[in-house]
């Protein structure tokens, strides 16, 4: 990714920020693979640990870091979360009373005086990884984690590795969304070549190679599946304000009819086509030791 690329991805989480909210709320996932990473935090921190310190990387609106207050009653001071996208930062902040929220991206927070190396028990970084590459985020973690006792976490969507790239939880979502388009005049906007075009590079031997260059060990790749309302997709991409708007306005029948009034049309009458409708969700858990 290209820091033009980047910007632009940060800059559109900042303007999701709201709705992602509402979307963690809504939908259990992001809490259940949070929930993993917290079961293992419970398992490996040490019996005395007063001066642990847990890194929340790209830490959205702060998930990780309320359950482990919630759960593990850790000390909000004891939590560094870091986050590139403003607004989410402020969503953070609200849940989080800490001083250490700090916009940056991680592949930068090493510029942080105030972020201490060779200290941290375990960073966790939960469904964002996809975004980075190990090849950035390996040798900031290899700075960052105490060594020998120290831990990284992570998830990856399963179209973000190699073993679950192949999966299609999408076609019928993508189905159903391409027919209530076509019913009423409209060109597809899913086709099964752009579907495929993205195939992940991440493997089990990627990761160890790369860990290894960066003296870390990969520990293990768990995939667990996770039952989740087809309604999901939808909502993910509504995130995006003008998301579907483009491919509307490319035909000049919607000239006739607002994007906006269209827009609600196709949305209502696919949820009634995906209600009651649910996929089964891969999802990578990767841990990393120090």
């Amino acid at each position: 990714m290209t820091d033009h690329e980047r910007q632009r991805t940060i800059a559109s989480w900042h303007t999701r920020a709201d709705a992602y909210e509402i979307l963690i709320g809504k939908y259990p996932i992001f809490t259940n693979m949070a929930m993993e990473m917290i079961k293992f935090v419970e398992r490996h921190r040490k019996t005395n640990d007063e001066d642990i310190r847990i890194m929340d990387l790209a830490a959205g609106t702060g998930l990780i870091s309320k359950l482990l207050i919630d759960h593990l009653h850790l000390s909000p001071s004891a939590l560094y979360l870091i986050e590139p996208a403003e607004q989410m930062c402020t969503h953070a902040r609200q849940k989080i009373r800490t001083p250490h929220v700090y916009q940056i991206a991680a592949e930068d927070c090493l510029q942080l005086s105030n972020i201490p190396r060779n200290a941290f028990d375990f960073i966790l970084c939960n469904a964002s990884m996809h975004l980075m590459s190990e090849d950035a985020i390996y040798p900031v973690i290899s700075k960052l984690l105490k060594p020998k006792t120290g831990y990284f976490l992570y998830t990856l969507w399963y179209h973000a590795f190699d073993e679950t790239d192949g999966y299609e939880k999408d076609e019928e979502f993508e189905k159903c969304f391409n027919d209530v388009l076509t019913s009423l005049n409209y060109p597809k906007y899913f086709s099964t070549r752009n579907s495929k075009l993205a195939k992940s590079k991440r493997s089990r031997k990627h990761l160890e190679e790369t860990a290894e260059r960066n003296g870390l060990k990969l520990e293990s790749c768990t995939i667990r599946t996770y039952r989740t309302a087809m309604s999901f997709d939808l909502d993910f991409m509504l995130m995006a304000p003008n998301w579907l708007h483009e491919h509307l306005n490319t035909f000049e029948w919607t000239q006739k009819q607002k994007n906006v009034s269209i827009k609600e049309q196709i949305v209502n009458q696919v949820r009634e086509l995906i209600q009651n409708k649910f996929n089964d969700i891969p999802i990578v858990e990767i841990i990393v030791s120090k």
